[in-house]
């Protein structure tokens, strides 16, 4: 077992859901000695810790270089959450579509028709980066800072063991939080329409404090942009590894919820949730001690035999869509609605453009945490 999980290596990723088959069968509480972690990886264990109803978890587990709803709990996640989860609920996703479907066709319609496309430079990434800019309210003279951060961000993991990658992605971290200390103090002064403006009109109400509204902040800047990115490009690797459903899908597209749900099942955008054990936790006749640091392995949980007939197969008409690519209970992905409407712009214009596209150069980002492509190129 020493060489099952090697979270760096490109094998690993290439074959990362064989891994945890052998982990969730073999040991479905598995301490990772290069990582000082332990897995867990079953979906009935994974949902259980996520509701955490014994209090033994919390975010703090060192990993987190800018604060946000994932690496924060108790009071202070439970104040955030409440006073923002009324503007991300479904029916604000909807008003939103407008705006995305332009994004998005304005970036499909600068494609070729025909031809190998570099569909991650020019869409996946694109489409997500520039629907959170004129979201938060970012001036236009930020947007191209912002995509060059991003898109270094993407491929470099603060977790690398790889030193100057590290370095090079905590100086990305660092000049992302103070972007976004720039400009909410710019919001305060001259408040616009739009969603910045919105946290500081809370803060200013007494609603959020200035902590919360940075942590918010934070989490749609950077976690609401990977997830969506990886969600867009996951999805694109499983409708070309499964043809029989892509064609599905384009005969049939009032199918696409149930496509989206399938592509978060079978490749969630993040692998799973780091928290840290305030207390001892027993499983499996394991005993983790208090002050372990866990993974809840969703991407694992996922695949689970137990939860899902035949979890290998990709079936965009699965009657099951309790997955967890997206959490559970408290710790569910607020911006989850807005991530939706965006796949829903992006996938119609991606098979009504390139309905046979086969994907000709891929490459799996080596990330501890993230589950997404680096590179993503087709041929129509």
């Amino acid at each position: 077992m020493n060489a099952i999980v090697d979270v760096l290596s490109p094998e690993y990723h290439d074959e990362l859901y064989h891994r945890y088959d052998i982990l969730r069968r073999e040991h479905p509480v598995y301490f990772d000695a290069s990582r000082n972690i332990w897995m867990i990886t079953r979906y009935d264990d994974v949902r259980r810790l996520l509701r955490h109803p014994e209090g033994t978890l919390n975010g703090d587990t060192g990993h987190s270089y800018i604060p946000s709803l994932a690496t924060s709990d108790g009071e202070l996640h439970a104040t955030v959450r409440k006073g923002v989860i009324g503007e991300f609920n479904r029916g604000v996703a909807e008003r939103l579509a407008p705006m995305i479907e332009s994004i998005a066709d304005e970036l499909f319609d600068a494609l070729p028709a025909t031809g190998d496309i570099d569909l991650y430079h020019s869409v996946i990434l694109r489409l997500p980066q520039q629907f959170m800019t004129r979201f938060l309210g970012f001036p236009e003279s930020e947007a191209g800072h912002w995509h060059e951060l991003g898109k270094i961000l993407m491929g470099a993991d603060p977790a690398s063991d790889d030193e100057p990658s590290a370095t090079v992605a905590l100086q990305l971290l660092d000049d992302f939080a103070a972007m976004i200390q720039q400009v909410l103090e710019e919001k305060r002064r001259h408040p616009g329409d739009d969603h910045l403006s919105w946290l500081v009109a809370r803060e200013q109400a007494g609603v959020l404090t200035a902590e919360e509204v940075t942590i918010f902040a934070n989490c749609l800047g950077f976690a609401g942009v990977d997830t969506t990115i990886n969600l867009l490009g996951n999805g694109t690797g499983l409708l070309a590894r499964f043809p029989e459903q892509r064609r599905k899908l384009l005969a049939n597209p009032q199918l696409l919820d149930g496509a989206i749900e399938e592509m978060l099942r079978m490749e969630p955008p993040a692998q799973g949730l780091p928290r840290r054990l305030t207390a001892d936790l027993t499983l499996h006749d394991t005993v983790i001690p208090a002050g372990s640091e866990i993974s809840l392995v969703f991407a694992a949980a996922n695949h689970d035999p137990e939860h899902y007939p035949d979890p290998e197969a990709f079936d965009i008409e699965r009657a099951n869509k309790d997955h967890l690519a997206l959490g559970f209970g408290l710790h569910k992905c607020v911006g989850q609605h807005i991530a939706r409407a965006e796949a829903r712009a992006f996938f119609p214009r991606l098979l009504q453009k390139y309905p046979e596209y086969e994907i000709i150069e891929s490459r799996w980002r080596l990330s501890h945490w993230a589950r997404g492509y680096a590179a993503l190129t087709i041929r129509a």
